[in-house]
């Protein structure tokens, strides 16, 4: 169907960085004088991430989304950490375990005043300085 190739072709764009940093590792693999690195498994290596930017944090992240959102979002894989649970409004909480908050940062600007972070006080903060940033720039 046309929405199956499209969450598959966006799921290939999205990945896309993983797929060329395999691409170029398996040939750098092929230069003289280089040793494979054997004991990088990037299934692993990714596992705490969001997308594809991985940290030496461990991070409890709770996002509570309003109604629109979660029906939008209710039912997909995000992360293999994510828990969601409802809300009696029709909202729901998401929570995930992640190893850094760029990438989350980000997910949540896009969604506006649709998501707000609950955990970490550290995302919290940070997407209330981009705020407030922004407002100042937009109110000249």
């Amino acid at each position: 169907s046309a929405s199956r190739r499209i969450r598959i072709l966006s799921s290939v764009v999205y990945r896309l960085p993983f797929i060329v940093w395999s691409f170029r590792c398996a040939q750098t693999n092929k230069l003289p004088g280089l040793k494979k690195r054997s004991h990088l498994n990037p299934k692993k290596h990714f596992d705490t991430s969001f997308g594809v930017m991985t940290g030496a944090g461990d991070y409890e992240v709770v996002i509570e989304l309003d109604p629109w959102l979660a029906d939008v979002l209710r039912g997909r894989r995000l992360h293999r950490s994510q828990v969601w649970t409802d809300l009696p409004a029709g909202g729901c909480h998401l929570q995930l375990r992640l190893s850094c908050l760029e990438e989350i940062e980000q997910w949540v600007l896009s969604w506006g005043t649709r998501a707000t972070v609950l955990r970490p006080n550290a995302l919290a903060q940070r997407v209330a300085q981009t705020a407030r940033e922004l407002a100042e720039r937009y109110s000249r």
